[in-house]
Parts: C-alpha cells; sequence; structure tokens
C-alpha cells in the first residue's frame, strides 16, 4: 500500500523549517537561523512528544527543529518597526 501525502503550500503549514519560515517571512536565511540559535525564535522537535528546543543541547539545524507559525509571528511582529 502507497501512503499519499499530500503536498501543503507553506502558507498553510503549522510548523516550518527554517527554511520555509525564512521563505514565508521574507526575511534572509541567517537572521531566521541566527534567531533560533540564540534562543529568539522557538523551535521545537515533533516526535513521540513535542520539546522545546534549548540551544544549549541540541543543534538548531533545519533537519532538527521545526518553527511553530504562532512563534514565527510573533517574532516578526516583535521586530523593530524600522527594521523592516
Amino acid at each position: 500500500m502507497v501512503i499519499v501525502i499530500p503536498e501543503i503550500p507553506i502558507k498553510d503549514k503549522l510548523t516550518l523549517t527554517v527554511p520555509e519560515a525564512s521563505a514565508l517571512a521574507g526575511i534572509p536565511y541567517k537572521i531566521v537561523n541566527a534567531a533560533v540559535k540564540n534562543g529568539d525564535l522557538a523551535s521545537c522537535y515533533a516526535g513521540s512528544s513535542t520539546v522545546r528546543v534549548r540551544p544549549t543541547w541540541l543543534d538548531h539545524s533545519p533537519s532538527t527543529g521545526r518553527i511553530r507559525r504562532t512563534d514565527l509571528d510573533d517574532w516578526v511582529a516583535a521586530l523593530p518597526s524600522d527594521w523592516c
């Protein structure tokens, strides 16, 4: 049996990889990735349970962490108005 996973547009996803978050927000990858690494933008790992990622014990590479859309939206909203 073949399982078909539908293609979901980035704008409709609830969690995003760093490259997806970067593309959706229109913010360079390096800035989004740095925000995840320094803890300004939360990421999570979804396995048997969801665990908050802490920079001290887990590398925040795009393959290990997902960014919740709500966390991305909050982070972008908190950016200084003269930055954008």
